[in-house]
């Protein structure tokens, strides 16, 4: 039911982690080197400054399993949409969302910290869009779990009136 204010949230979690997949991660540059790491949630790569000063890829890592790690955050929102008459399966759902989030997040910020780790300078590297659009879509999540508990509750107290 697209008018229950918990399905907006809910496609806002869609819309968060949809956009993951277009934005990279983490950017970090070593001039002194001619080294730069970005991460995206399909590749690691490392590019480094050829002779024309152009930085070009010499190697990169795979990483296609967080992708699927965002379709699979977004199919869970989307099948939760279409469970609003089962609302403990949605608050079950929206649990499972959060966990497979929270994975997200922390296989990204490992593949970081490796990344930290290989270019070798005291400076950090910019965290860009694609890791704060999972926080955000966390956010949406838990209001959305805070209002389909409060639908149970109201349903709750209505079967006890009767």
């Amino acid at each position: 039911m697209i008018q229950r204010v918990q399905t907006l949230f809910l496609l806002g979690v869609i819309i968060c982690m949809g956009l993951v997949v277009m934005f990279p991660i983490w950017e970090k540059t070593n001039a002194e080197a001619g080294v730069r790491y970005t991460l995206d949630a399909f590749y690691m790569l490392k590019y480094q400054r050829n002779e024309a000063s152009v930085f070009v890829v010499t190697e990169s890592k795979q990483l296609f399993f967080l992708a699927g790690l965002v379709a699979a955050i977004c199919m869970v929102a989307l099948y939760s949409i279409f469970q609003f008459r089962k609302r403990l399966t949605q608050i079950k759902l929206g649990a499972l969302n959060a966990f497979l989030m929270m994975a997200y997040i922390a296989i990204a910020t490992y593949y970081i910290y490796m990344g930290e780790t290989e270019i070798g300078t005291d400076s950090k590297g910019e965290f860009m869009a694609g890791y704060f659009l999972p926080l955000a879509a966390m956010i949406f999540n838990s209001f959305a779990n805070r209002f389909i508990k409060k639908d149970e509750q109201l349903v709750k107290s209505v079967d006890r009136i009767r």
